[in-house]
This record gives structure tokens, sequence and C-alpha cells, in this order.
């Protein structure tokens, strides 16, 4: 049995009770990224729609990079809740990145925009960017 196998020796304290340690607050001000890529039709804004449609209760940003005239349709393609819909409520932000390919001839454009929802502070929970299917995240 090696050293880290072994049980520990409990301590015995004055009382009989520790007390309670006090949690841990997390200050930080990072907000995960997701990067969602794939060739065209490999399922990006399904699994996309999929994601907003579960009740799981966090605040989801979603950076939408489409290439030529397509952002429109997959925004309509991609809203999956009414106003009064609870799921609504969980609030969900497009923010379309058009015209260009993320990876190459707009990444200023990708990294401003996710400057801009980060001066939201505690707004979002995470930030999901799904990228054209013509792109090469790679790169």
């Amino acid at each position: 049995m090696d050293s880290d196998d072994e049980i520990p020796t409990l301590i015995e304290h004055e009382n009989g009770v520790l007390p309670a340690a006090e949690p841990e607050v997390i200050s930080s001000s990072r907000v995960p990224v997701t990067i969602i890529s794939g060739f065209l039709g490999a399922g990006k804004s399904t699994l996309l729609r999929r994601i907003l449609t579960e009740r799981h209760g966090h605040r989801i940003a979603v950076i939408m990079n489409e290439f030529g005239d397509t952002a429109d349709i997959e925004t309509r393609a991609i809203q999956v809740a009414s106003a009064d819909d609870p799921v609504a409520e969980s609030s969900e932000e497009f923010l379309e990145l058009a015209n260009g390919c993320l990876c190459c001839s707009i990444k200023d454009s990708g990294v401003a925009a996710i400057e801009k929802l980060m001066e939201r502070k505690g707004a979002f929970d995470y930030i999901l960017l799904e990228t054209t299917g013509l792109a090469d995240p790679g790169k």
C-alpha cells in the first residue's frame, strides 16, 4: 500500500466539533467560451438549438459567424422561445458577425464582440461561438 493510499489519522478537537469552513467565493470575471465548428450541414445549429432549449437555467450569449447573407436565416432557425416562455428568461443574446471568416478575415471583430459581451459583467454564464461552415478554427 502506497503512502497515498493510507487513511489519514483523525485528530480530536477540544469541543468535539470543528467550525465549518467558510465557503470559497470565486471572484473571477471569467466566462467560458465554447467554439462550435464543423462543415456545412454538420449540425452546429442543431447543437446550438438543443443547448438553448434545455432548462438548465444558465444565461448564454451566442456569437454567430455566418458568411454572406445566411446569418438571418440561421438566427431565425435557432430562435427557441417566445417572450413569455420560461426558457427565454434564461437569457440568450445573439450577436452576428457576418461577411467573413472569424478564423481569418474578421478575427479582430470576434475579439471585439467577446469584449463587448464581457463589459456586461454577470450578464452571462457562458458564451457560445458558432463559426461558419467555411471556417478552419485551426488557423
